[in-house]
């Protein structure tokens, strides 16, 4: 029998291995430049090394990435810092725009960081028109010596997208974004928010505040009238002020903080802190670990509807005391079809969830017209969760509609129904 012959395609990719073919240098140059944009910044550079081809690419990609302190990455930014200087600056005299900058840095313990050197690394990225800038920081060894200028700390036309990690020397005006008209989307997770003035922005559509440390001092306005997506998070310090948000779709607040339970200032006095800046919002999400909860109560004083709120998630704590007073909110809500309790569990996977619908002819009047379903998300049906349901049965015309799961120990589910039906139309 004589051998087969191998088929072309195979021998010639025999021969290109023997060969030592660089069939990745023969791709078009904005597939390697996304290539690029994976790596970080020093084994970019490096690619230069790798072939002809490659000698200048490097000059030309508009992601930069600068890490350290991972495996196989440098220890610590010191060893680096030289390396960002150098290459931002050929990118000015370069003049090739930066879609990406992306700092991520392992500052160390055991030594003072130049914060002076960030600032210049800012401003450097902002005159190469970059449009996503990033800071994550990792440790908080570094000096306070940001400008003390009562201006703008970022300038930029082309500045879409801006992120900052663990980032908690502000000046006043850093949070300022009134020279940046095209910023749409802002990120701040666990920085302090202390100093700032405000934040403020006209173009801003998405802001997103994850474990934010207020001032104990003063509340922080928050003044972006075209947002269209909030996620809210308060740890520490006094809840920040929301200017009203015509534009609103998504909101989600959590403070996690205790605010003081005193009215503590004339501006306090007179007006909404929070939720009449949410009032145009359609879907709401509305959680406090505090039983007292002063900032949602006190706000529901002030707060005159929400017109356009169709879906709305609150936890255990809208559920004190006995009366449930705090519930008042739903006769704000002339439009609301969906109403979630998510009651004594934090989720986001819960073990019960218990859906319930409206008789449409027996709807109270105490509700939106519109509602169609009531949601009870928990981990375990128990007394707690049962005085929840009979008070909104009784109050809203409800009635249970279907239970996915219920680990209720030795009681089953149709017991569980039994029960509420029979204390329900009792």
């Amino acid at each position: 029998m004589l051998p087969q012959k191998a088929p072309k395609n195979a021998s010639a990719a025999a021969a290109d291995l023997v060969e030592g073919r660089d069939h990745i240098s023969n791709l078009p140059d904005g597939v390697l430049q996304h290539i690029l944009s994976f790596l970080p910044a020093q084994d970019v550079v490096r690619t230069c090394l790798l072939a002809k081809r490659w000698r200048h690419m490097w000059e030309s990609t508009t992601v930069l990435r600068f890490v350290c302190g991972g495996l196989k990455e440098p220890g610590s930014v010191e060893e680096i810092k030289e390396f960002v200087d150098h290459l931002l600056r050929l990118r000015i005299r370069g003049g090739t725009p930066l879609d990406t900058c992306d700092f991520r840095f392992h500052l160390d313990e055991n030594k003072d960081f130049d914060m002076s050197r960030i600032v210049l690394w800012i401003r450097i990225a902002l005159q190469c028109k970059v449009r996503v800038l990033q800071f994550i920081f990792v440790g908080d060894n570094y000096q306070d010596i940001l400008p003390q200028d009562d201006h703008p700390f970022f300038i930029s036309q082309y500045l879409k997208k801006l992120e900052l990690e663990n980032f908690n020397e502000m000046v006043p005006r850093f949070l300022d974004f009134s020279c940046c008209p095209f910023l749409e989307d802002l990120e701040i997770v666990y920085c302090a928010l202390v100093r700032p003035k405000l934040i403020s922005s006209q173009s801003l559509k998405c802001l997103t505040i994850k474990r934010g440390y207020f001032s104990y001092e003063w509340r922080l306005p928050i003044r972006a009238p075209n947002l269209v997506s909030l996620w809210l998070e308060v740890s520490d310090g006094r809840t920040p002020s929301l200017q009203r948000m015509p534009s609103l779709l998504t909101a989600v607040v959590k403070i996690h903080g205790y605010d003081l339970n005193t009215v503590d200032s004339d501006y306090d006095n007179n007006q909404s802190i929070l939720l009449q800046g949410l009032s145009a919002v359609q879907n709401l999400v509305l959680i406090s670990p505090d039983i007292e909860m002063f900032i949602f109560r006190r706000d529901l004083k002030f707060c005159s509807s929400f017109n356009k709120l169709k879906s709305l998630l609150l936890d255990e704590y809208w559920c004190e005391p006995a009366d449930f007073s705090a519930l008042a909110c739903l006769k704000l809500s002339p439009v609301l079809e969906k109403l979630t309790l998510q009651l004594y569990s934090k989720g986001p996977k819960h073990k019960v969830e218990i859906k319930l619908g409206c008789k449409p002819l027996e709807m109270s009047a105490a509700i939106s017209q519109h509602f169609k379903m009531l949601e009870i998300k928990c981990e375990v049906y128990d007394d707690r969760v049962h005085n929840v349901l009979m008070f909104l049965s009784k109050q809203l015309n409800i009635y249970h509609e279907q239970v996915d799961f219920v680990p209720v120990g030795e009681l089953e589910y149709d017991e569980v129904i039994k029960e509420y039906d029979e204390e329900l139309f009792a």
